[in-house]
């Protein structure tokens, strides 16, 4: 089973002068068409299965910007399904989890607390257990 890797890019300059992140923040993963769903915007659903691992990683669409990833949030979290824990080292950091469903399936939402120059700010995906 292949980890699956979710790559967040944020147009930084734009969530910070209009203090709104959902509107400004792209996902795209690796699946391909094995069915996640709402690429290139906030509430991507990352299909995923029960024992895979999810890796995120957060980066700005202009260099002017510091963007990270400072946690996670909500039903994901809150039921234990998947805790993603941050990882690598300085100037590759990223967070990754492994679904633990024990044998439930469909969406989960998170929230993720990104950092950006100094600023916490929050959206709102999903995964998909299939």
């Amino acid at each position: 089973m292949k980890k699956v890797e979710v790559l967040v890019v944020v147009d930084a300059a734009a969530a910070l002068a209009s203090n709104n992140l959902q509107d400004n923040v792209y996902l795209v993963d690796t699946n391909k068409y094995w069915g996640s769903g709402n690429e290139g915007q906030a509430e991507l659903k990352t299909a995923c299965s029960d024992g895979q691992f999810i890796c995120w990683r957060v980066s700005a669409i202009s260099q002017d910007n510091e963007v990270s990833i400072q946690g996670f949030t909500g039903q994901m979290i809150n039921e234990k399904v998947c805790t993603p824990q941050s990882q690598g080292i300085s100037g590759d950091i990223y967070w990754e989890g492994r679904v633990e469903s024990q044998g439930s399936t469909g969406e989960k939402q998170y929230s993720m607390n990104l950092v950006i120059d100094g600023k916490v700010m929050t959206f709102d995906p999903f995964i998909e257990i299939k």
